[in-house]
């Protein structure tokens, strides 16, 4: 019996070894992340954070309110802590960049609630935490692990679909500043989600996630740079590239998955 115990303990020692190994391997075959600058805007995200945080607010007014929103409020914290995460190792400064570490933390609560007080006493928490005074210094893209990638990509389609919307017309100029902060957002998911290439169905290709993922933050980041410069003209192919590089992840990781 005690060899039979001990030969089981092994093998699962042996087992996590394994998934340690292959969590490792993963990372070390991230490639090196640009500056965050170069795809997202500090101002652009800080704008954009305090939207979230509003919206999470508004989810947790009442215990209907949080009853109907309890999906979206995954979603929504967990895109803020990406946001969040950006901001902290952000080579520009902002006002979030000492407190990134306190609203990442905060985020993580607001995802793992699992009541109405738990919710909102989460998020009363981040939105203290747009305060606080933390160590970003020690943040790294692998914290984006406490993210969920099923909730991050369900938030895509629905940042693009509201991004989109304001691409034409008199709303190009006049909504500038909310499509650039979405194009923003949707450039940090796909750099955040770099880390996750373990919770994709296939952790096997890491190295297609990886270009799939730079793929999308690059578009992303182009249509961002069109709108800061107000070239209208050009948004057109910015939004076609933008969508190829969801399409052409999806091919491989989701076949299924359509982008609007």
């Amino acid at each position: 019996m005690k060899s039979t115990i001990l030969s089981c303990c092994v093998v699962a020692a042996l087992l996590a070894g394994m998934a340690v190994s292959v969590t490792l391997a993963l990372a070390a075959d991230m490639p090196e992340p640009p500056k965050v600058s170069t795809f997202a805007p500090a101002a652009d995200l800080a704008s954009q954070l305090e939207q979230y945080v509003e919206e999470l607010e508004e989810s947790v007014q009442s215990e209907s309110e949080y009853a109907d929103a309890k999906e979206s409020m995954v979603r929504d914290a967990d895109t803020a802590l990406l946001i969040a995460l950006a901001l902290g190792m952000h080579d520009q400064p902002n006002q979030y960049k000492k407190a990134a570490p306190g609203l990442i933390e905060a985020a993580r609560g607001i995802s793992a609630a699992e009541s109405y007080q738990q919710a909102k006493a989460a998020v009363q928490s981040l939105k203290g935490a747009m305060n606080s005074n933390g160590d970003p210094s020690k943040l790294s893209w692998q914290d984006a692990q406490a993210a969920s990638l099923e909730a991050l990509m369900k938030e895509v389609p629905l940042v693009n679909t509201k991004m989109k919307r304001y691409l034409r017309g008199s709303r190009f100029k006049s909504k500038a500043d909310d499509t650039a902060g979405q194009s923003a957002v949707l450039a940090v998911i796909a750099q955040g989600s770099m880390p996750l290439a373990s919770k994709t169905e296939k952790p096997g290709e890491a190295e297609k996630w990886y270009v799939f993922c730079a793929d999308m933050r690059e578009a992303a980041a182009r249509l961002n740079k069109i709108i800061h410069s107000q070239e209208e003209s050009a948004v057109d192919q910015a939004v076609k590239d933008l969508t190829q590089s969801c399409d052409d992840c999806h091919a491989v990781f989701e076949p299924n998955a359509k982008v609007e």
